[in-house]
């Protein structure tokens, strides 16, 4: 087998993010077709989606090292509900849970901050003509339980 003497690194740093505020509980972990992500029983959000529609456009796919999920509700002190973010890989016809991110309940003020976690990937990478999407399994409103959804990366 003859070895790649041409490595590929990512060409463009690239930051994506999508808001879980006033959205609807996901129902499902099992497989979705594309015509209901965004509906019933998932009501998931695009994330990434390599190609010439993301900026930056990419024309080989997007690697992700790292994925936030960060309280962002209109009322500073209002709690975070536990729950979890659901990570879909979508391959153009179907989606797949590749991931979950537990989020806490956590009560902030104006001196404890907010519920935040990180989670690092070493292999996550997007091909173009794929997507990532996120979904939440408890329903969120923008004045208590809103998430955002940020992936770091970049693109190829």
């Amino acid at each position: 087998m003859a070895a790649n003497t041409s490595p590929i690194y990512p060409l463009t740093p690239a930051i994506f993010t999508a808001s879980l505020a006033a959205a609807s509980a996901c129902t499902t972990r099992g497989p979705i077709l594309n015509a209901n992500m965004a509906i019933t029983p998932c009501f998931a959000v695009q994330l990434v989606s390599p190609g010439a529609s993301q900026s930056p456009t990419s024309t080989a796919g997007t690697r992700i090292d790292s994925i936030q999920v960060q309280a962002i509700s209109t009322s500073f002190t209002a709690p975070t509900v536990s729950q979890t973010v659901l990570l879909w890989r979508n391959d153009a016809t179907t989606s797949y849970v590749i991931d979950e991110i537990v989020v806490s309940a956590i009560t902030p003020s104006t001196t404890a901050p907010a519920f935040s976690v990180t989670k690092l990937y070493d292999n996550l990478v997007v091909p173009v003509g794929s997507s990532l999407w996120v979904s939440t399994s408890i329903a969120t409103t923008t004045s208590t339980t809103a998430l955002a959804v940020t992936a770091f990366g970049g693109t190829y």
